[in-house]
């Protein structure tokens, strides 16, 4: 046996879906409104994952104009079939449900393919012997109340792109008035088809459920001991809550195991986001039982040896070093970082000073990555000669309303390093006059959920609070963020702002 530390993918990497072909597994996850869109996964040992690629990188895949921040690119499911891959997934700001395929998961991949009359979200395949089916989720159609929702499940003609036949409710939720019955998958196992869904919202009260049929098309009967899988009775105080979204793999020597979104929230908030865990499964009556005898997600997860789980893990650090391509680690907002007019020239990034701003819903000159601990260092060194209206530093983001940045601007003429605190409608400024000179640092320390800023060795604030950054206070689906970014309010210009390596050291 092994030991695993959950979340097996820290920061904001929700809605994981998985698939196995041969010793390899691939994860994916929802990127809502960042590009590129659907960062895909590798692993041979469900421990330690590779980032080999995005699903979504071009215009033609990712559409995401005016999108909030949690908007866009919801629940995706990857399945293999007959040497190709299928990701399926919901961009809810134009277009709906489609797929794409790959012949190998780093891609390149195809074009979507948008279905006609597949209303809902967080749509899933499966494969039964040549057949495909679409697993989806929508509203009833005399919704009794909000989140009154059902499974449905259709035929699909891969070759066409079309759905066939007409769609099947099969299944509205394991108890009385469920609420947000969603991110169906559906698995043949011996005798039965097993339908396995999230339940109760993304939130607290989230859960997995299951049930089963002797046919595709139901009748499923519930599981008699659903949820088969929550942490809402735990109470608020528990280290990991939200627990949910799950989906199935088994592994080549007949092990079977969840990924499942999870929070680790403290004082009531998770800016981390939704992570992933990693649970054991079991088969007791033809019923899925997860972690027997313990029936929660635990921190340390015993696990049969997988090959590869005795290799070292890899440094806490999380640098960025500006390369084209980029880090795929990399994000932007509503469009890829490669799509803006940037370049980079020796290591350094040199980002345009837009007149987007991170508040606007567009393409902002801001270049990120997922905060992976609620205790960090990042610090980045900036060459820029600003003129009047131009400023340019880090952010600290969690969406268009909620975020701190800690910037150099001109302000009428005068340098300042300026820190800026949005929550909402209320913002907040701290600001200290800096040296002049085009050559500059900002600094940024995270801990205990306070935030300390600094702009060349000077101390712009010291103990600013954070928590208001989560989705517990903000609202919406996503975890923070930071990254580099630039502005301008002169109007556009070809000028830029030259970036040195972001330095990142996340702490736990």
């Amino acid at each position: 046996m092994i030991t695993i530390t959950n979340p097996i993918q820290k920061g904001f990497y929700p809605d994981p879906s998985i698939c196995r072909v041969g010793e390899e597994f691939y994860m994916v996850h929802s990127t809502f409104a960042y590009a590129p869109g659907i960062p895909v996964f590798k692993s041979d040992n469900l421990s330690d994952w590779e980032q080999i690629g995005h699903v979504l990188e071009r215009e033609e895949q990712l559409c995401l104009n005016g999108a909030k921040v949690s908007q866009g690119i919801y629940a995706p499911t990857i399945r293999y079939f007959n040497g190709l891959f299928y990701v399926i997934t919901t961009n809810v700001s134009g277009g709906g449900n489609f797929y794409v395929t790959a012949e190998t998961a780093n891609g390149p991949w195809s074009d979507p393919i948008y279905l006609e009359n597949a209303p809902g979200i967080d749509p899933s395949l499966f494969f039964d012997d040549e057949t495909c089916y679409y697993v989806g989720q929508r509203a009833k159609e005399n919704a009794a109340y909000y989140g009154d929702c059902e499974i449905w499940i259709q035929e699909l003609d891969l070759r066409e792109g079309k759905l066939l036949g007409k769609p099947v409710s099969v299944f509205d939720g394991s108890m009385k008035h469920t609420i947000w019955a969603e991110g169906p998958h559906v698995y043949r196992k011996d005798d039965f088809y097993y339908l396995m869904l999230a339940e109760g919202g993304t939130a607290f009260h989230h859960s997995v459920a299951v049930a089963r049929s002797r046919s595709v098309f139901g009748p499923y009967e519930s599981c008699p001991h659903n949820p088969i899988l929550t942490h809402r009775h735990l109470g608020h105080g528990y280290p990991i809550q939200n627990i949910g979204h799950g989906d199935l793999v088994e592994s080549p020597s007949g092990d079977w195991f969840m990924v499942m979104l999870g929070t680790r929230p403290k004082n009531g908030c998770a800016e981390l986001g939704r992570e992933t865990f990693l649970a054991k499964v079991e088969w007791e009556e033809d019923w899925p039982v997860v972690n027997p005898m313990v029936g929660t997600v635990m921190e340390q997860q015993k696990m049969k040896f997988l090959p590869g789980c005795d290799r070292a893990k890899p440094a806490a650090r999380g640098d960025i070093l500006w390369t084209s391509p980029l880090d795929m680690r990399c994000l932007g907002l509503r469009g890829n970082p490669d799509m803006l007019p940037l370049k980079i020239e020796q290591g350094k990034l040199y980002l345009p000073f837009k007149t987007v701003t991170i508040e606007d819903l567009s393409v902002p000159s801001f270049i990120c990555t997922r905060l992976l601990s609620r205790s960090f260092e990042a610090w980045v060194e900036i060459d820029a000669d600003l003129m009047e209206g131009e400023e340019a530093g880090l952010i600290y983001f969690y969406d268009e309303n909620h975020y701190v940045k800690a910037v150099i601007k001109n302000r009428a003429g005068s340098l300042e390093a300026v820190m800026i605190k949005r929550t909402g409608d209320e913002v907040s400024e701290w600001g200290n006059p800096v040296i002049s000179g085009s050559l500059h640092t900002i600094y940024l320390k995270g801990e205990d959920q306070r935030l300390l800023g600094e702009a060349d060795q000077t101390v712009l604030v010291d103990s600013l609070e954070l928590k208001e950054l989560c989705s517990e206070m903000a609202g919406g689906f996503t975890g923070c963020t930071i990254g580099v970014y630039a502005a301008s309010e002169r109007g556009e210009s070809e000028r830029m702002a030259s970036f040195g390596t972001l330095y990142l050291d996340f702490m736990d």
